[in-house]
């Protein structure tokens, strides 16, 4: 590299400068990227014949720019200005509102300006390495930009803020609090339950385990999957997320650069992925669809897509597209699947014969392949220079690929390019197969044991040995319990055990505290890590040098909120109990709406006609009637015949309905076969696949949202509703007139007020759950809140504006924390900005703060010249401050042009008046 070169992202070399700028697209996305970094560049060349077009622009190690024509860069999306020794941010910056990452790095700035606000979209900034003093942070700008995540600004003046997390500054910027204040655990938000879910250690982070400070949305982690420098996780919902080494686009984000967090691939968006797997530099999934995506580096032909083109941005495989898969796994540089049929298919680097198949051409060992195996295969893995598929229909073991050292535990040690049988592991019935550079290790149910294919590296297998041989850890001088052993993982390094009390067991090489041990030899024999006992562990996963674990708890960041509510009395109209015996004496309150709504088994009990939605509530059709407090309560035998069911069953049973998730480690063996039981006595599958530890297994898609947007405006599922006065007078046919007067029927309602009005459904538990306005009102703190006479089960709804479209979105939120279906909403399920301003009054009126939050936050992305004026006497109408005066800021920056808006010369003159003289050189006036 000199100063007559450039680096360009996408050969990953240096080019030299032969012309204005050097431009290269994206494979698959179009998108345009020019790099000066490092060049000793005295003046920016000009950009303009990219200018409209170009999305990513790195000029950093450049100190002797003087100008920064960058005003033209209209479109630009990502700006890197690491090491220009700027003692002020250059004016240009503050015209590219549509940037979302700016990097200010290792710099001389010693404040960052006001104008930082006028990036509106900014989702990233980083400003660590410079001088910035606590007072020269904006604050109160920074508060107000909603949409930035991510604020790195370590190694500056900021005294104890230097230590804290991004996320930390962040919430103390909003919430006003110094800056220099430590977050306790009653300050933390729920984006905050999942920073303990997932735990490292080893190279990086030391042999102490260490919380990930990543996120998932608050999602449960179902795999993890790792290669030699990057990583994968899979959620219950199907998202793929990655952290760690990009530089061929292996994280499958659309771009190259590398992310020290985990995030998001977007491009799975709508689909829902059940399993992942990666090999160096590439990554594979497979959807419910049975569908192959590849990405990452293309070398050998390792993406399966007849070429060796890198791919940033994951695609389907199209010779796979045919075929019904149902197992992925990749090598270093090569990958296998298996089919329904039993066939295997291998595509990538052919060396040592890996793909179990002779290779004419490089081309065609890029082409998803049939391995020739006269058996049908339902379980494979992938070394690095080895594979293995096994038959659970014959119970055998079948491997090829390099046997140089006994990796494959078979005699000869050669290489075979067609499968070979293991007779060795033959007539065993295998559970796993994991395998990682020349280790591979298996886990048997009959006979139940863990076993090691021998290799002559040494440390990786933590016993000595010059001979190749299959190891039986169940008769070696240690302590691991094989047969309680459910999960395993390995690494060209170390090996892991998980045991069904989500206790981790590991041995192998130690060098950098992977196992969690202060020495730094290797172990021999399996031990139980001391470093993370105290916690359990669902997932564990290890690379090279690192170990991953995922705790035992799987949970809903929605289903958190009704948490409380299991077991509680207040509102309840439900009992579970036993049938006679030891736990006879022991109850469990429920709620009929919120089990009805997540098992169909209940809700065909308690209502008549469920299946066809008609509204007739049953009376007394499951078990006895109990006069408790003045209400009726249904008592349920929810044990039976079953003398296993003990309450801490009964209780996981109901923390799924509540929440969707289930606490592994507080039930034993007994108990969780107790609770497969039930889950499918009562139809939920998804429950039974948790409570099988035996399996390793990707959970199917969560309901939880959907099974509790069925009961928003659903008579069937309400025990209170509103009423809202038509407004205008609305022509109906004689058959919705009949539906009107059924669902008048069927509220009891005796005030004639009622006839001409909507009528919008609920239920009073989840209501009081979400929102502390409507606690109070049902449960008599707040009685003065109703109008003299009103029946308890009625809410009269008076505010001018709000209609039932409205008011159903505004209850949707509340059941799912997000929204569902509504043509208010966009497909990503947020609001648009008009539905986000119709739910503002709604909002304060009941006091739902986060709902206020998000319309606001909706509202503010979408503001513009043309817009302002609107949504700042909107803003002013519902009582939302902050964006009243965040539409006065925006008014002030570009009055100018506003003041000629129609939005403007809509306002009522006083109104017109008013901002004027706020618009002056005055400062502006609050709120």
């Amino acid at each position: 590299m000199d100063k007559h070169s450039v680096w360009d992202p996408y050969s990953w070399s240096w080019l030299p400068i032969e012309a204005e700028i050097i431009q290269r697209r994206v494979r698959h996305g179009g998108t345009t990227t020019v790099s000066y970094a490092d060049c000793a560049l005295t003046s920016l060349p000009s950009l303009s014949s990219v200018a409209s077009t170009l999305l990513e622009l790195d000029l950093s190690g450049n100190p002797g720019i003087s100008v920064w024509p960058l005003r033209e860069c209209v479109s630009l999306l990502f700006l890197r200005l690491r090491g220009c020794r700027l003692a002020t941010v250059p004016e240009d910056v503050w015209s590219l509102t549509t940037l979302y990452e700016l990097d200010l790095s290792d710099n001389k700035l010693t404040a960052l300006p006001g104008n930082i606000a006028k990036l509106t979209r900014l989702s990233t900034l980083l400003i660590d390495g410079n001088e910035i003093t606590p007072e020269g942070l904006p604050v109160r700008e920074l508060s107000r930009m909603s949409s930035l995540k991510v604020l790195l600004c370590g190694n500056n003046r900021l005294g104890n803020t230097e230590a804290m997390k991004s996320q930390q500054v962040l919430r103390c910027i909003r919430t006003g609090l110094p800056l220099d204040t430590p977050l306790s655990s009653s300050q933390s938000t729920t984006t905050d339950k999942s920073e303990d879910i997932v735990w490292s250690w080893g190279a990086q982070v030391g042999p102490t385990p260490r919380p990930m400070a990543d996120a998932f949305n608050n999602r449960a982690v179902t795999q993890v999957v790792c290669s030699e420098s990057h990583t994968l996780f899979l959620t219950d919902l199907g998202e793929v997320w990655g952290r760690g080494d990009n530089k061929w686009g292996q994280l499958g984000l659309g771009h190259l650069r590398s992310v020290p967090a985990a995030s998001q691939a977007e491009i799975f968006a709508g689909k829902y992925i059940i399993e992942i797997a990666c090999g160096i530099d590439f990554s594979l999934a497979l959807d419910d669809s049975r569908n192959v995506y590849s990405w990452g580096r293309g070398k050998d032909g390792r993406l399966g897509n007849e070429s060796d083109h890198n791919q940033c941005t994951p695609l389907p495989i199209p010779r796979l597209m045919s075929e019904r898969i149902i197992h992925i796994a990749c090598g270093a540089s090569h990958a296998l699947c298996v089919s329904s049929s039993g066939k295997v298919f291998s595509w990538g680097a052919s060396s040592f014969g890996r793909l179990g198949r002779k290779v004419a051409n490089a081309k065609a060992a890029g082409v998803p392949t049939e391995v020739a195996l006269d058996d049908k295969i339902s379980l494979i893995a992938a070394g690095s220079v080895t594979s293995f598929a096994y038959s659970a229909t014959s119970a055998t073991l079948w491997g090829w690929g390099s046997n140089q050292k006994g990796q494959l535990g078979i005699a000869g040690l050669v290489d075979y390019n067609v499968p070979q049988k293991i007779t060795s592991m033959q007539g065993k019935v295998i559970e796993e197969i994991v395998a990682s550079g020349t280790n591979t290790l298996i886990r048997t149910a009959r006979p139940a044991g863990v076993y090691s294919l021998s290799s002559t590296y040494i440390d990786a297998f933590g016993h000595r040995q010059t001979k190749p041989q299959l190891t039986d850890w169940s008769k070696q001088p240690n302590r691991l319990p094989v047969d309680s052993v459910v999960q395993i993982a390995c690494s060209p390094r170390s090996f892991m055990a998980l045991t069904r009390a989500g206790k981790v067991w590991g041995w192998g090489d130690n060098t950098y505290g992977q196992l969690g041990c202060s020495s730094s030899g290797p172990v021999d024999l399996p031990m139980p890590l001391r470093c993370i006992e105290e916690k359990k562990v669902y997932r564990v996963a290890c690379s090279r040098d690192d170990t991953i674990a995922v705790l035992g708890v799987i949970r809903n960041a929605l289903g958190e909120l009704y948490k409380p509510l299991i077991g509680q009395q207040t509102l309840a109209d439900v009992m579970f109990c036993f049938a006679e015996g030891q736990h006879a004496q022991a109850v469990l309150y429920g709620h009929k709406i919120i089990v009805a709504l997540r098992c169909a088994s209940f809700a065909r009990a308690y209502f008549k006609d469920y299946a066809s939605g008609h509204l007739s509530p049953t009376d007394n059709v499951i078990g006895e009637r109990h006069e408790q407090q003045e209400k009726i309560i249904d008592k349920v035998e929810i044990a039976g015949e079953d003398k296993e069911v003990t309450c801490r069953v009964l209780h996981g049973f109901m923390t799924y309905l509540y929440t969707d998730s289930l606490d592994i480690g507080s039930l034993d063996t007994a108990e969780l076969v107790a609770l497969m039981r039930l889950a499918s006595r009562y139809n939920l599958p998804r429950l039974a696949l948790m409570a099988d530890r035996k399996k390793t297994v990707v959970f199917s898609p969560s309901t939880f949202t959907t099974d509790l947007a069925k009961g928003v405006n659903n008579p069937l599922y309400s025990d209170v509703c509103f009423i809202i006065p038509t407004l205008t007078p609305v022509v109906i046919t004689e058959e919705e007139k009949e539906k009107e007067k059924e669902k008048e029927k069927e509220v009891a309602v005796a005030d004639e007020s009622v006839a001409g009005s909507t009528l919008v459904f609920a239920s009073k538990v989840i209501l009081a759950t979400r929102s502390t306005y409507f606690a109070a009102l049902f449960l008599g703190a707040g009685k003065e809140m109703r109008k003299p006479g009103e029946p308890e089960d009625i809410i009269r709804f008076d505010e001018e504006g709000i209609d039932c479209a409205t008011l159903c979105i505004f209850l949707e939120f509340i059941y799912t924390g997000k929204l569902v279906g509504e043509a208010e909403t966009k497909g990503d399920g947020s609001f648009t900005p008009d539905a986000a301003i119709s739910l503002l009054s709604v909002a304060n009126l009941y006091h739902f703060e986060a709902l206020r939050d998000k319309c606001e936050s909706t509202v503010q992305k979408a503001v513009d010249v043309e817009s302002a004026a609107f949504v700042w006497a909107s803003a002013k109408m519902a009582g939302a401050t902050r964006l009243e005066n965040f539409c006065l800021d925006y008014i002030a920056t570009y009055w100018p042009d506003i003041c000629k808006s129609e939005a403007f010369c809509m306002l009522p003159e006083t109104d017109q008046h008013y901002l004027a003289s706020l618009c002056t050189p005055e400062p502006i006036k609050k709120v």
